[in-house]
């Protein structure tokens, strides 16, 4: 595979990784609930899970979100390297949307 199309694929593979941040979304949520569940906790009760639970299952469920940012900066890095600095704009995406997502779920975590 030339140059070209090496660095056209990689950048190609960027953008469609983006496409799994829906899923990516649903997978976070399932996993979170999931594992707050499975220790026993209602995520919306009325009693706060304690710090233990939310970390136990948040950190598991942002690692699943950020997997489609990870796969978008991986082939944008390759397509840069292949000198196609298009390739910014799609790895720019996917971690500026996982940032705000981590970011979010934090400030939750902090206020309340």
């Amino acid at each position: 595979m030339g140059t070209t199309s090496r660095r056209r694929s990689d950048r190609r593979k960027a953008w469609w990784s983006l496409a799994l941040l829906p899923p990516a979304f649903v997978g976070a949520f399932v996993v979170g609930e999931g594992l707050v569940a499975l220790y026993g906790f209602e995520a919306h009760g009325d009693l706060r899970p304690p710090l233990w639970v939310v970390l136990g299952a948040g950190v598991p469920a942002l690692l699943v979100f950020s997997v489609p940012a990870a796969l978008s900066a991986h082939f944008g890095r390759r397509a840069l390297a292949a000198g196609d600095l298009r390739a910014r704009t799609p790895m720019a995406i996917g971690i500026a949307v996982t940032l705000l997502f981590v970011g979010q779920n934090l400030l939750v975590l902090l206020v309340g």
